[in-house]
């Protein structure tokens, strides 16, 4: 997170410090979040991932957490081409050799197929529940992506788990927040994605 770094999707809030990093862009498509984040260390932008506003080589570091698999659309197809078009438009404002780090839920490969199967049935599900759309990536994937995108060097880690491990109790869907499950249920697993721009 050094030099000059671009969260995006990040709602007025930062979550990570390094004295490396000398500015601090937090771009969030919601005025409303970005005036509830009192974090007077980010210079707020009102935005969109998909449509970003700077100048080319702006950035050393472009920060995605949590946001990717937001970007879903009507088929496997168009979600993966719409987070392509999303990281294509962050290597532009990238300085060459810059790097991006992503931080995304992730599921097995067999879970992705899975889902991809039944991915009508899912929208379906949360519209009628009346929550946002989603599209669960595997690891492999988002590296795929990552490097059809024009990154390189891909490194994969996953993210250590949270304070009370596998015991703790977790909402599965944001719009149930008293439905409750054990965390070991929840196929999904935090990944941290870093590579780097070339060319």
């Amino acid at each position: 997170m050094g030099g000059r770094v671009l969260d995006v999707g990040n709602g007025g809030i930062r979550e990570f410090v390094s004295p490396r990093t000398s500015l601090y862009v937090g771009l969030d498509s919601s005025m409303e979040m970005l005036r509830e984040g009192r974090d007077g260390s980010i210079e707020k932008v009102c935005g969109e991932a998909m449509r970003l506003a700077f100048k080319r080589g702006v950035f050393d570091t472009i920060f995605y957490q949590s946001l990717l698999h937001h970007l879903a659309e009507k088929s496997f197809k168009r979600t993966v081409e719409k987070v392509i078009f999303t990281l294509l438009q962050g290597a532009f404002c990238l300085k060459e050799e810059g790097k991006v780090m992503i931080i995304e839920p992730c599921l097995p490969r067999s879970l992705e197929r899975a889902e991809r199967i039944f991915f009508f049935l899912l929208r379906i599900f949360l519209f009628i529940t009346r929550q946002p759309e989603i599209f669960l990536f595997s690891e492999e994937t988002l590296r795929r992506t990552l490097s059809k995108s024009g990154y390189q060097d891909i490194a994969i880690w996953k993210a250590e788990r949270e304070k009370g491990g596998s015991r703790r109790w977790i909402s599965p869907f944001l719009g149930f927040p008293l439905l409750k499950i054990p965390r070991w249920l929840n196929p999904a697993r935090r990944s941290i994605f870093v590579a780097k721009r070339v060319g």
